[in-house]
């Protein structure tokens, strides 16, 4: 198998809008989560909810999160935040543009782990179909 970067390393952020934020108090560490109404998310294909993930010290710590909305989608998560439905544990890309508008704040920010990153994972074969080739090579290109 062959992997190729799809970008660098991901930051994760724990998101909500600062209406929801006057309700309930921002957490400021993971053990007060349970706190707060967390947006959870199941992963589609094998319908298992995912475990919020944070860096306590060198090591890292799964929390199993509680809120009364899980969905599949992340994008749907930070919709949801925005609506102050309660706290979303996402991508940090994917909020900035709404962190710097003010119209989400970050919390536990000090204890949001970064992962390596995503990878286009392929066989190593001599005779590639025509679509996969172009596609290595548009990102071999973009990540380099």
């Amino acid at each position: 198998m062959v992997a190729v970067p799809l970008g660098g390393p991901v930051t994760v952020a724990v998101v909500a809008s600062p209406e929801y934020l006057r309700r309930v108090p921002a957490p400021r560490h993971p053990d007060e989560l349970v706190r707060h109404n967390c947006v959870r998310l199941r992963f589609a294909g094998a319908g298992v909810i995912y475990k919020w993930e944070f860096q306590l010290g060198s090591r890292l710590v799964e929390y199993e999160v509680k809120g009364n909305l899980t969905l599949s989608d992340t994008l749907f998560s930070v919709n949801a935040a925005l609506e102050g439905v309660g706290l979303a544990y996402t991508f940090e890309q994917l909020v900035l543009p709404y962190i710097r508008a003010k119209r989400l704040t970050r919390v536990l920010a000090s204890f949001s782990p970064t992962f390596p990153g995503f990878y286009l994972y392929y066989p190593s074969r001599r005779h590639q179909p025509t679509k996969l080739k172009a596609l290595i090579e548009y990102v071999s290109r973009r990540t380099s």
